[in-house]
Order: structure tokens, then sequence, then C-alpha cells
């Protein structure tokens, strides 16, 4: 579709050691110069050697000849109402009526500096910024209006404090809470989400089924159009997904086998492509994240990604420390556009 780089509206960032994130700030801009850059989120994740950095990106190019559909904040000025950006990033980007929120840190914007106080004060002030940024980029549009997030955490100790501060303020979207080694300036957490000016129109739905020796749970919102459509999607040990009572996996525990595994990815492409009208050809994005050390291995996931044809699927898999409970050990955060 000839996309340059000028169409990029959304950034991930996965680096083996963070150590290099400014060195790689440097070249980042080197690369993606302009006034406007895409939004962008920044985590570190345990890779192995061959792989110090994984990128994954969203772009959109203007129809010719359209009213422009692309609005952009890039804030690089100190100020008290939201940090500046700490890189070469957009705080947020609007095109038609979703909204791209860069990676949230609980930065005090007139220092720029991480708070101090722990996990429930980094929480408060990193919604802050998110809730001010979605209000900025639409004045009738309210962090109640996410669809979907991942908070990205550095303790899953903090999970159950991070997701309590999210549902003071909304029980909307469907989020997902993933431990990662660290973040930019050693914040205890960030918060990627999206939003969406039509939320309040979207249905939700809860699903599942067992396959082989583990538990398969989706929550999914779609709009009246069927025209997005998003899904998270959790994979766990044992028969329940939810309860942390069970034991953690150990060797006992049978693997996904190959077989297995395609069924996983079927069952949840057919919850996020199902409704009315039925899409025709969906191209879908799908972060797929498994727990370090634990099967399926990337090489099975890409493997079994390709034989499915049902969907076109563009794949990130992505290794993590852990995900919203020891049990869990894939999860699937899946978005489909018409």
């Amino acid at each position: 579709q000839n996309f340059s780089t000028q169409d990029l509206v959304a950034v991930m960032l996965y680096i083996r050691d963070m150590a290099s994130y400014s060195n790689l700030s440097v070249e980042y801009k080197s690369l993606i110069p302009g006034p406007n850059p895409p939004v962008r989120i920044c985590i570190e994740a345990p890779f192995n050697v061959e792989t110090p950095i994984l990128i994954e990106a969203v772009a959109y190019k203007q129809p010719e000849g359209s009213s422009n559909r692309r609005h952009t904040m890039h804030v690089q000025s100190v100020s008290h109402w939201a940090p500046a950006n700490i890189g070469p990033y957009s705080q947020a980007i609007r095109v038609g009526d979703i909204i791209y929120i860069a990676g949230q840190i609980a930065l005090v914007p007139g220092s720029m500096e991480v708070v101090k106080g722990g996990i429930r004060r980094q929480s408060r002030l990193a919604l802050r910024h998110v809730g001010r940024l979605i209000k900025a980029m639409d004045s009738n549009t309210q962090i109640r209006d996410v669809v979907q997030g991942i908070c990205y955490i550095t303790n899953a100790a903090y999970i159950t404090e991070a997701r309590k501060e999210w549902e003071r303020r909304t029980n909307n979207a469907i989020m997902d809470y993933v431990v990662v080694s660290q973040l930019p300036r050693y914040a205890l957490l960030e918060w990627q989400v999206w939003v969406h000016r039509g939320n309040s129109q979207f249905n939700y739905e809860e699903t599942g089924c067992v396959i082989g020796s583990n538990r398969v749970s989706i929550r999914r919102r779609w709009n009246y159009e069927n025209t997005v459509s998003a899904i998270v999607c959790y994979v766990s040990a044992g028969s329940s997904a939810s309860n942390p009572s069970v034991c953690e996996a150990s060797n006992k525990d049978e693997p996904l086998t190959e077989s297995e595994l395609e069924e996983v990815f079927t069952y949840a492409m057919s919850r996020l492509i199902r409704g009315d009208p039925v899409p025709s050809n969906p191209v879908c994005s799908c972060r797929i994240m498994y727990r370090a050390g634990r099967a399926p291995s990337p090489q099975m996931i890409h493997s079994i990604i390709s034989k499915i044809k049902s969907v076109n699927i563009v794949p990130t898999v992505l290794p993590v420390c852990q995900l919203n409970n020891p049990n869990t050990f894939l999860s699937l955060c899946a978005l489909r556009h018409a």
C-alpha cells in the first residue's frame, strides 16, 4: 500500500535491555523524523541475546481527496497538566473515531520525575495523564471510552492495586495485566490504551472453552456495525483461568500440542470476526504474549498462525515475565477493523 514512516500512527518498542533506551531514541528519531511522529510505547522484554529489539507498528494512509482524518497532539514543553514526551513521539493521535494514546507512566508534569509513593500513587497519576490526554483530543470523550488496553507492570504483586485503580474509573474496557522486567525511568507500571469515540455503543461478551487440559477465556467488545472488534484471550493451565488457588503450572502439566494451539487460535479468531455483517477478508492485529520459558515456543506460535487462512493475522509474539495470574501462560490481545 506504499506506506511511509509519515503514515505511522503508533509504534511499540520491545527491547531486551532498557539501558539502551537513550541511544535507541536517537536512532529512532533519525529514522522517523517530522513534527508529528507516532505515539510510542516502550517496554523491556526477556528476549534472548539474538533479539535485541522487536518493533510493532500501526499505520494509516489518508485516502487521496478525502478530508483529514488524522489529528496529532505533540507536546514537547514542560507543563503542569500532563507530562511532555520523553522521546521523539506524540502523546496522542486520533484517526477518525479512534484515539491512540502513548504509553503513560507516572511522571510529575512539572519536574518530569516519576512520582514517589508506590504503586497506588503511580497508578493514579498515570491514569490521570491518560484521562487528560483523551479529553484534550476530544472534549466529549473520556477514560470510560477506552475499549482495550494493557497495563505493563514490573511486579505481579502490583496487579491487584493497578486493577483496582482502573476499575474505580471504568469497567467498560477489556484490560490485560502483564508483568515485564523494566519500564522507562524505572516506573512501576505503564498504561497502553486505545479509545473509540462511540464506545457507549459497543457490545460486550465473555466466552470460553477447555482445550486439552487448559482453559481458554475470552472477553470481547465490538460496535453495533461490527466494523471494530477487540478481544483479550487467556490460555491458562487447569480448568479455571481465574482461580489463583489453582497451583502454578509445573512440569506435570501437559503443554499445548500443535493441534491444540491451532484450535486455540481458530476459536479466538472466530470470536473476533463473528457478527453481522460478517467481515470479508478481515485483517486482524494480534499481540501474542507468552510466559518466558513456558510452552508453546514462539516458533510454534508463528507456524500455527501461518496455517490459519480464514483471517489475515498480523502477529507480534512477545515473551513476558508473567501474565494476569500464575496459571496463565498465553495471552492474546487482538483487534479487527473493517
